[in-house]
């Protein structure tokens, strides 16, 4: 387990670099001129000139080549300084987290409306197959395999917003406002954890000690408790970290249907002024969490795995008999 995390670590510093070097090199060299776009901006007209471009080009600091330019910003990096924005003139840092706060509650309801959803249903049916909940099962993950994640998001603001007249669909007002947005990705990414769980859940149900405990009268509780979820944690927490990497970047989309101003507000202004420097510190900081999130699998999964609680027994007993 050590090597394996100490080999997590090692390569948690190439990948995000590498991260960061696409995120700066696309914005970098996409069509348009930030100098030119940020002006525009400013001055609220179309009409600037290229000495005037120039001298903001070299009044940011930008007017030199991609490669300064990004080693100057990973030196920055280094010593814990993302940079400035381009367009707000402050630390991308504050920035990213004075909106990333809303994206980040919406991951974390997520995160929990998805293990309220799949769990219970998932344990049920992998205990009682070819039932009511089995079958349930199957058509949830059809469903949320087969539909995109946008159509169904779309069709509930439809009904609440038109046909139920609910005010509190569209905007933020408050912690209310991410309940729909959060439960809409938690019900698409559900489906799948679902059957991958009620699939492990019944994979246990036919190993032969399952009948043995039933013949010696052991409840259908007990047997979950002792025997499933054991087996089926470790499964379930891999899983969940691949869900709220996708949650951290998927709430943009959701976001922008519902018209809650969190990051994707801020990223979407990012590219159409070329800010690349807050849209490089960005994906940074994401990255350096969608990687942390995987070290942390790659801690608790072995200290989950009955397996290999089974292995390290079985060496205490044998130095013991020694």
């Amino acid at each position: 387990m050590k090597a394996r995390l100490i080999r997590s670590f090692i390569l948690l510093i190439p990948t995000v670099m590498i991260v960061s070097l696409l995120s700066f090199a696309v914005m970098y060299f996409a069509p348009g001129d930030a100098a030119r776009l940020l002006l525009q901006e400013q001055l609220d007209t179309n009409n600037v000139t290229e000495k005037q471009a120039d001298d903001y080009r070299q009044r940011l600091g930008i007017d030199k080549s991609f490669g300064n330019l990004y080693f100057d910003w990973l030196k920055g990096v280094s010593k814990g300084d993302l940079g400035k924005s381009l367009s707000f003139n402050k630390p991308v840092s504050e920035i990213f987290w004075s909106k990333y706060k809303l994206t980040l509650r919406i991951s974390l309801l997520s995160v929990l409306f998805e293990i309220l959803l799949a769990f219970p249903i998932a344990l049920k049916s992998g205990m009682k197959p070819r039932g009511l909940a089995d079958k349930f099962v199957n058509f949830w993950s059809v469903l949320t395999c087969s539909i995109p994640s946008f159509w169904i998001a779309l069709i509930i603001v439809w009904i609440l917003s038109v046909k139920l007249k609910w005010k509190y669909t569209i905007g933020y007002y408050g912690l209310k406002s991410l309940v729909v947005p959060a439960l809409i990705m938690s019900f698409l990414s559900a489906g799948n954890l679902a059957r991958i769980l009620r699939n492990k859940c019944m994979d246990v149900m036919r190993e032969p000690y399952i009948e043995f405990a039933r013949s010696y009268g052991l409840k259908s509780f007990d047997i979950l408790k002792y025997h499933v979820l054991p087996h089926v944690l470790p499964v379930s927490i891999s899983i969940l970290v691949l869900d709220i990497s996708n949650f951290l970047g998927g709430a943009v989309l959701v976001e922008t249907i519902f018209n809650i101003p969190g990051f994707s507000t801020l990223i979407q202004k990012a590219v159409q002024i070329k800010d690349f420097t807050l849209i490089s510190g960005s994906l940074f900081i994401i990255g350096i969490m969608i990687c942390s999130l995987n070290i942390f699998a790659d801690f608790i999964y072995p200290k989950l795995d009955s397996r290999n609680k089974n292995d390290i027994n079985h060496k205490v007993n044998k130095r013991n008999l020694k």
